[in-house]
This record gives C-alpha cells, sequence and structure tokens, in this order.
C-alpha cells in the first residue's frame, strides 16, 4: 500500500486497524486452548483507546475486560460496556464506593480488606514477580481468603517472553497456592500473551495485551499483525549547504547539499528523543533517516537530494507500513531503546485516532 501524498491537516495521526486487533485476539485465544479471553485495555487501550478496542472485542464474546484504574473501568462502564471489569491496581477501603458505583471487581491481597468486601473480587497470588499479591507459600494467609465473594485467582508470569523456566516454576507455585485455596470453583488466570503460546496448561481465562495491539510478545513467537499506524504530514521543505545543522544544539551538520523536510510530529506526541541517530520513516515507500534532536513539535527527515519530488503536505509513516517495507513498533522501540508497551502508550493524546474495521 502506498500512502496517500496529500492530506487537509498539518499534525501527526494515528490509525487504528481494528480488524487485526481482533485477529490477534483470535490467535492468543487459539494458542490457549480456547480460554475465555480477558482483554486488557488499560492505559487507554495502550494508547491506542480503550473504549473503540473493547467494542471491537466484543465479538469474541470475552468475558470481561482488564484495567489498571477505578477511572478506567468507569470509563468503559460510561460508553456502555457491561462485561466484567476487573481492576488489577490492588484494592483499598477509600475506593469502595467508586466500585460500587461503577460494578467493577476488584483485585484484593489483604485478608481484613477481603472479609469485608461484599462483591466479587479476585486475589493475586505473588510466585515470583514480586510487585503486589499474596506469596505462594505464605499458607497461613492464603487460608485467610476463605470468604463467599472471592471470585478468581491468578498470578502474573514475570519473565513469559524470555525465559520458560521461571514460568514452569511460577506455574508450579500458583498450582501449589491453590491448594490452600477454598475448595470452591474459581476462575483461574495466568498467562498473559506470551504465556499464552508458552504455558500448556488451558485455564479459564487468558489475559493478552501487547500483541493485541501489534507488538511482539517474545522471540520465536508468531509475529501479530499490525494494529497501530502512526502517520506525519511534511509541513516545510528547505535545502540545506554542506556544513549547516539541523535543530537544536546543531548535533547533526549536513555532509552534502541537501533537502530537509519538517514533518508535523515531536515528542509531545510521543516521539521520543533518544531515536536521534537511529530512527528512520517512510516516505514513497522509501526509508528517509530522522536528523537533529526530535522537538515537541516536528521532526526533521534527510532526503538525501535538493531535486526531490516531495512536497508539503506529502504523508510520511513514522510506524506502520509504506509501500513494500514497514516499520513495525518493535523496530521502532529498538531505536528508542525502549519497548513497544512504552511507544504504544506514550502517543500523545492530541494525535487524533482513526479507527479502520471491523
Amino acid at each position: 500500500m502506498t500512502v496517500s501524498t496529500q492530506r487537509k491537516t498539518n499534525r501527526a495521526w494515528l490509525e487504528v486497524d481494528l480488524a487485526n486487533l481482533v485477529a490477534n485476539a483470535r490467535t492468543v485465544q487459539e494458542a490457549a486452548g480456547g480460554a475465555a479471553l480477558l482483554p486488557m485495555v488499560k492505559a487507554d487501550g495502550y494508547g491506542l483507546g480503550a473504549v473503540p478496542a473493547a467494542r471491537a472485542l466484543e465479538t469474541l464474546d470475552p468475558w470481561g475486560f482488564g484495567v489498571a484504574t477505578v477511572e478506567e473501568g468507569a470509563a468503559l462502564r460510561a460508553a456502555g460496556i457491561r462485561r466484567p471489569i476487573l481492576v488489577f491496581t490492588p484494592a483499598i477501603d477509600a475506593l469502595w464506593d467508586a466500585y460500587a458505583r461503577h460494578d467493577l471487581r476488584a483485585v484484593i491481597d489483604e485478608p481484613n480488606l477481603a472479609a469485608r468486601w461484599n462483591a466479587p473480587f479476585h486475589l493475586e497470588i505473588d510466585t515470583g514477580m514480586g510487585r503486589c499479591g499474596v506469596r505462594w507459600d505464605a499458607q497461613t494467609t492464603l487460608g485467610h481468603f476463605d470468604v463467599p465473594h472471592l471470585e478468581g485467582a491468578f498470578t502474573h508470569f514475570f519473565a513469559a517472553d524470555t525465559d520458560s523456566q521461571t514460568v514452569e516454576q511460577q506455574w508450579a507455585r500458583f498450582r501449589q497456592a491453590l491448594t490452600v485455596l477454598p475448595q470452591r470453583k474459581l476462575l483461574l488466570h495466568a498467562a498473559n500473551s506470551a504465556a499464552a503460546f508458552s504455558l500448556g496448561e488451558t485455564l479459564d481465562l487468558v489475559r493478552p495485551g501487547i500483541f493485541l495491539y501489534g507488538g511482539r510478545a517474545g522471540t520465536r513467537l508468531p509475529e501479530p499483525r499490525p494494529v497501530g499506524t502512526v502517520r506525519a504530514p511534511v509541513v516545510s521543505l528547505r535545502t540545506l549547504h554542506r556544513g549547516e545543522t539541523v535543530s537544536y544544539g546543531g548535533d547533526w551538520a549536513a555532509s552534502r547539499r541537501t533537502t530537509i523536510a519538517t514533518l508535523g510530529i515531536g515528542y509531545a506526541d510521543g516521539i521520543p528523543r533518544a531515536i536521534q541517530g537511529r530512527a528512520h520513516v517512510l516516505l514513497s515507500g522509501v526509508r528517509r533517516p530522522i536528523v537533529g534532536r526530535v522537538t515537541m513539535d516536528l521532526v526533521m527527515i534527510d532526503l538525501a537530494s535538493e531535486r526531490t519530488s516531495v512536497g508539503v503536505g506529502e504523508v510520511a509513516t513514522v510506524i506502520g507500513r509504506d509501500g513494500g517495507d514497514e516499520i513495525t513498533v518493535d523496530e521502532f522501540a529498538g531505536w528508542a531503546k525502549t519497548i513497544s508497551y512504552e511507544i504504544l502508550t506514550g502517543l500523545g493524546g492530541r494525535m487524533r485516532r482513526e479507527y479502520l474495521g471491523p
């Protein structure tokens, strides 16, 4: 696909392919043996839009949706989402009214709070993440969760994308902890995107995250379909002579006469300054290097020749496909020396979202 060369905008935008998001969810569900989906739509759907993502995923009949905050859950309720919404940050007493008002499931890891909670909740069991939850070997504490409203139990794999041995160890610890919990049917979930492909066990629910949104879940795992595409128009063109510099600090100087195109996107839109000297964009299907420091609102690219056919208003692809080439979110994250999660969730709110399909 070749990108349209003219747009009536001078700022970047984000295209979200909801059909590919749903296809990625199907891939995870099949890998997890058909377990019901508990898609993570926290952080505004990993930066791509929680409400559109949830509505698209409704076609797969998920058990519910996962968020990180009460406010995120309330936003889904306001948009008409009626399935269970599980808030993964541990609950506190002061938020009880908000959970009740918006009909949200809590995660609780304090026995005293669990004893007072009079709505369905889930228990996190810490099998090695060392972040939240009751330790898998804290048998006395686990025994205190014999309360009527305990609906589910889960753990979180800390290295499913890189170390299958830790998955096996954590899985064994999780099963050990479950023997202490009340002998009744609980909803069990453990597999994130990476573990869905490697756990080898089928639980009640599977919790896909980054894979849904087009980020790789780990090495030697299936490639997701791309979901988020970032485009930015050319807003200015200028000729530079040899030795002339670009952007703050004058860090980059032209080695020959060249043409510089300025794009309407910057670090306020989520383009990290750390990509300097490494990143490229696609323009007319050709990779062009970003040169000079990324600024708040603009970045510059080197077109390599003053006799270019590029014009103001033409569209560059920062993340995504143009012609026969593609810059994946993982490749872009590598240039920034970070992970795809941080790139997606950092895409700025002023960047307009355009939703495609399903």
